[in-house]
C-alpha cells in the first residue's frame, strides 16, 4: 500500500484499514500483494488476498505445479519434434486449424441428424394430431378465388406475348388440379 493513501485517509484502527482493503479492485490487491514487503500493513493485505482469492493448499499448489511442469514438458516435445521435420508454426497453426474444423464439421452432422430425427419426430405427432383423419394439408388449401385469380394473371401475361399459349395451357392445368 502507498504511504500517501495511507495519508489520505484516515486511520481509526484495524478496522478502518481492512474496510478500506475490501473497498480496492482485485488487481490493487494482487498489486499489493505482489510487492507486500513495502506495505505498512502487510498482514493485512495478506488477509485480504486470502479472502478474496481461496488459499490453496500446500497438496493443491503441488499439483498444480505438477500438472504445469508436464505441459511444459509435453509442449518441448511438440516443438523439438517441430524443429527436426523442420515444421513451421504456421504449418503447425494450419493442422491444428483443420483438424477443428473436421471436429466441427462432424459434430454438424451429428446434429444435423438430430434436427432431421427431432423433425420427423415431430411431424409424426402433428399428422396423429389432426383430428378425425384429415390429412395436413387439406385445412391450408389456397381458397379457389386466388386460383381463378392465378389464372386471370397468367391469361394476361398470354395476351401480352410474354409466355406462349402453349405454357399458359400448361399453368392453367396444374392450377386447376388443385381446386
Amino acid at each position: 500500500m502507498r504511504l500517501h493513501q495511507v495519508k489520505n485517509m484516515e486511520i481509526k484502527s484495524e478496522k478502518s484499514i481492512k474496510e478500506y482493503l475490501k473497498t480496492l479492485p482485485d488487481d490493487t490487491i494482487i498489486k499489493y500483494y505482489l510487492d507486500v514487503e513495502f506495505s505498512p500493513f502487510p498482514i493485512l493485505v495478506i488477509e485480504e488476498y486470502t479472502r478474496r482469492f481461496k488459499r490453496k493448499t500446500k497438496n493443491e499448489i503441488l499439483k498444480d505445479l505438477k500438472f504445469q511442469a508436464h505441459l511444459a514438458r509435453r509442449k518441448t516435445r511438440e516443438l523439438s519434434n517441430m524443429a527436426k521435420k523442420h515444421v513451421l508454426v504456421n504449418d503447425m497453426t494450419k493442422q491444428k486449424s483443420e483438424e477443428i474444423i473436421r471436429q466441427a464439421k462432424k459434430k454438424g452432422v451429428i446434429i444435423g441428424g438430430k434436427i432431421i430425427k427431432k423433425s420427423s419426430d415431430i411431424g409424426t405427432k402433428l399428422k396423429r394430431g389432426t383430428r378425425s383423419g384429415i390429412q395436413m394439408g387439406k385445412d391450408l388449401k389456397t381458397p379457389k378465388h386466388k386460383h381463378l385469380e392465378l389464372i386471370e394473371k397468367l391469361a394476361a401475361l398470354k395476351k401480352a406475348g410474354i409466355i406462349t399459349n402453349t405454357e399458359f395451357q400448361e399453368k392453367k392445368k396444374k392450377i386447376l388440379s388443385k381446386i
